[in-house]
């Protein structure tokens, strides 16, 4: 019954057959039931009431259909997505493509498994999914740094996204999405380096010179990536890249910023390269990291 289905047939024994199938989709065999929904999740055409009692059935027999079938649109799925069981959500998100109706409605009706698989599926659109997902399930970070491996989300979702993931996904992340400074501001420059404070808490004071040297041979020590680091709490890296810059011991160089003398760090400031009104940010940025303690990967 399922194979004539799938192929093309004249109307007339199309009509006796659908007959006898939606017959079928009601019998009390489970086996009979299970065998006609997996031949018929190829059918091109199928009447609603068919497909939509197949879809409803036990998980055994809806789930192959669910994954593969055609016949319904967009809106139909979407709409089984919100009214049926989890498992038959998790087949529903396992298909090769998802639109974004569909991701719209896992996202506002579907538990973690089924969020997660569909967060998982690169064919899954997840354009007007993304703001629920993040309302429900901001705070499973397990979740989020799946999301942040995507590479289709939208700008507003990533900068939201930044402060929910773990550092090594946050890196990743913003590295990924290339953003443009003009519309991330600091984000580039400073959301990613909170995992940075973090190991420059416990490297040596060589392999803290090391990474300046990288960062200096881009270009990117500059008062704003600085200040930035410096008022999170990066007293360390301030120091190193004050003695990378002016070459003054190191021990020299900490004696200057406990001391918090103005006038002596100033002249360090001017020394290091930096002019007066970057000097003075520099300051601010000194006296508020010195109160900072850097915050955990669970803050």
């Amino acid at each position: 019954m399922g194979l004539f289905l799938v192929d093309d047939h004249d109307d007339d024994e199309r009509r006796v057959v659908l007959d006898v199938a939606q017959t079928l989709a009601r019998d009390l065999s489970v086996e009979v039931r299970q065998t006609l929904a997996f031949e018929l999740r190829r059918a091109n055409s199928l009447p609603f009431g068919l497909a939509d009692l197949i879809a409803r059935d036990i998980e055994e027999i809806s789930s192959p259909f669910l994954m593969q079938t055609t016949v319904f649109s967009d809106e139909e799925l979407a709409v089984l997505a919100r009214e049926l069981s989890e498992s038959a959500k998790i087949a529903i998100v396992r298909r090769s493509r998802v639109p974004d109706v569909v991701a719209l409605a896992i996202a506002q009706t579907g538990g973690e498994r089924s969020v997660t698989f569909l967060i998982r599926n690169p064919g899954a659109e997840l354009g007007s999914a993304c703001d629920p997902l993040m309302q429900r399930f901001e705070t499973n970070k397990a979740m989020m740094d799946q999301l942040s491996k995507r590479g289709d989300l939208p700008l507003e979702i990533v900068e939201r996204l930044i402060n929910h993931v773990s550092d090594a996904c946050r890196v990743v992340l913003v590295e990924r999405y290339e953003l443009d400074p003009a519309l991330a501001g600091s984000l580039n420059e400073s959301v990613k380096n909170i995992a940075l404070l973090r190991w420059m808490e416990d490297a040596s004071r060589g392999a803290l010179n090391e990474y300046i040297r990288q960062l200096e041979s881009r270009g990117a020590v500059n008062a704003r990536f600085l200040a930035d680091l410096t008022r999170r709490g990066g007293m360390r890296f301030f120091e190193s890249v004050m003695s990378y810059k002016t070459g003054i011991e190191i021990s020299a160089i900490e004696a200057v910023v406990r001391s918090d003398s103005k006038t002596h760090l100033i002249k360090l400031l001017k020394k290091a390269g930096f002019k007066e009104g970057a000097a003075g940010r520099l300051l601010a940025a000194l006296d508020e990291g010195r109160h900072v303690t850097i915050p955990s990967d669970t803050d």
